[in-house]
């Protein structure tokens, strides 16, 4: 565009206009001489931040990879233990209850880890039932046959058995009394009973009597024959004095 005299501004106008920049400029005092400094130094530490952000953040993602890796490992391993427990589990009872069937069952297959464990039943001559809805003998075969199922997949040094024949019937009793010694062979088991049966199985027999002090006392090395058809311990004179 050409600049001619008529579309200059006037001197006063200038004047004015470089008062007001002046002013402005003023009012920005005081001025910092380093804020430059302090610009590239604030620059460079949020370039370090988002470096570090980005760092942490392929760490959260290679964690979740490896979480998840770990979690699908784990639940093949779970599953290979839970079918080997499974199916040893069926044969056993299948063994205490005279041909009858039984299985494990997961609550939630899809998520294994956290749901639980259900064992179902049909005892001979039954309909499947859940193990809430056994009887105590059904129960007592069920919970030992998931006990050696376990054991024949991984065997503990000992178990400790509790009176676990209490709510069983003869036959019964003998079964598990049985196979409780056949799998001491590769276990230790420490046996609570009351039943003549399981001590006639024992490899060693202690008793606990109570004498008329009031204060029980061990007997070891029983002699099975002494012991009577509930348990009790008879004395020289044929007295018994206490249970084994």
């Amino acid at each position: 565009m050409e600049i001619t005299d008529t579309n200059l501004p006037n001197v006063e106008s200038l004047k004015d206009s470089v008062k007001a920049v002046e002013e402005s400029m003023r009012e920005l005092e005081p001025v910092n001489m380093r804020a430059l400094e302090e610009y590239e130094h604030q620059t460079e530490r949020k370039k370090k931040l988002d470096d570090d952000v980005k760092h942490l953040k392929n760490q959260k993602k290679n964690l979740i990879t490896l979480v998840s890796e770990i979690t699908e490992k784990k639940k093949e391993r779970f599953l290979e233990v839970f079918d080997s427990v499974n199916n040893n589990f069926k044969i056993i009872y299948s063994q205490l209850s005279e041909n009858g069937e039984a299985e494990l069952k997961l609550e939630d297959p899809e998520k294994i880890f956290e749901s639980g464990l259900t064992i179902k039943a049909r005892p001979r001559g039954k309909k499947v039932l859940l193990l809430s809805a056994l009887s105590g003998g059904e129960k007592s075969i069920a919970s030992i046959a998931f006990i050696f199922a376990i054991q024949q997949y991984d065997p503990s040094p000992f178990y400790v058995l509790d009176e676990v024949d209490m709510f069983l019937d003869g036959v019964n009793a003998e079964t598990v009394s049985r196979m409780v010694k056949r799998n001491a062979q590769d276990s230790q088991f420490i046996m609570v009973t009351l039943r003549k049966i399981a001590l006639k199985e024992a490899n060693h027999v202690y008793g606990v009597t109570m004498r008329d002090t009031g204060v029980s006392e061990m007997i070891g090395n029983i002699d099975p024959s002494t012991v009577g058809p509930t348990g009790e311990i008879k004395t020289e004179g044929g007295k018994m004095i206490g249970a084994a």
